[in-house]
């Protein structure tokens, strides 16, 4: 999955001016573990679904059906220049964690795969929501998330502290890179998914603690969130509904710094 080139200059731009008016050559980097949780439910999937058994027909997609974005554990890492004493700039990154996402269908849906059918058209609607509701809380889609994250940082306490509280402010990217499962394809049953998604730009939050273990070395952990809406379209030979995230994920961070 690649950035957008956009992204990566407009991070560059923000990066490259706070960096050059620092006064010290101090730089850190850090390394450690991430955990994510998304918090991220979809908005109602609206749009047609194949008909059961006749080919290149479709219908309208009843109830409230949304897709869940499950939690995942990552690799992260920073770069950050000293600006003075109490602030610097940092850039967050991290190996693109894959999610999986599950389908939760609405109670619409699974009343209308229970019914007895009386005749062609109330076959048709029973055969096509128990396709769907077959799948309720299987997990349809794997979702890349790559969300680099340029912050402002504000570290409280004196240069010499062992232990110091930071807060920060700034922008986030997010991308996804999203692809149907097996499970994904059986809820249209109409050949290969496609999934789209579009490009986020939010602010961000982060907080958190170090420890000064010596003159270079220190250890942190933090949480961090942002403002993120990723607009999705996912469309079949037949069919196409759409939906969207709007979101604010939760990150927990234990990292290693390394100062020089």
């Amino acid at each position: 999955m690649t950035l957008r080139a956009t992204s990566w200059a407009a991070l560059a731009l923000i990066a490259s001016t706070a960096c050059g008016v620092a006064q010290a050559q101090d730089w850190t980097i850090k390394f450690g573990a991430g955990y994510i949780d998304p918090r991220a439910t979809s908005s109602t999937l609206h749009g047609t679904i194949p008909i059961e058994h006749y080919a290149g027909h479709v219908t309208e997609l009843p109830g409230d059906n949304r897709l869940v974005v499950q939690p995942q554990g990552t690799v992260l890492f920073s770069i950050a220049r000293k600006l003075d004493d109490n602030w610097d700039a940092e850039l967050v990154l991290g190996v693109p964690p894959k999610h999986d996402v599950k389908f939760k269908v609405s109670s619409t849906v699974k009343n209308l795969a229970k019914i007895t059918p009386t005749d062609t058209s109330t076959y048709l609607t029973q055969q096509t929501a128990a396709r769907v509701a077959a799948q309720d809380g299987q997990v349809v889609a794997t979702v890349k998330q790559l969300a680099p994250t340029f912050f402002i940082n504000y570290k409280f306490g004196d240069a010499e502290s062992r232990l110091r509280p930071y807060v920060g402010g700034g922008i986030n990217v997010t991308v996804f890179d999203a692809d149907a499962t097996a499970a994904g394809a059986k809820v249209y049953n109409d050949g290969k998914v496609r999934i789209k998604t579009t490009t986020s730009f939010g602010l961000a939050f982060q907080t958190g603690l170090i420890y000064k273990i010596d003159e270079h070395w220190q250890a942190s952990v933090g949480w961090y969130t942002a403002a993120v809406r990723n607009d999705i379209t996912i469309s079949t030979d037949n069919s196409e509904q759409k939906a969207f995230y709007r979101f604010h994920p939760s990150v927990f961070s234990a990292m290693v710094g390394y100062t020089f």
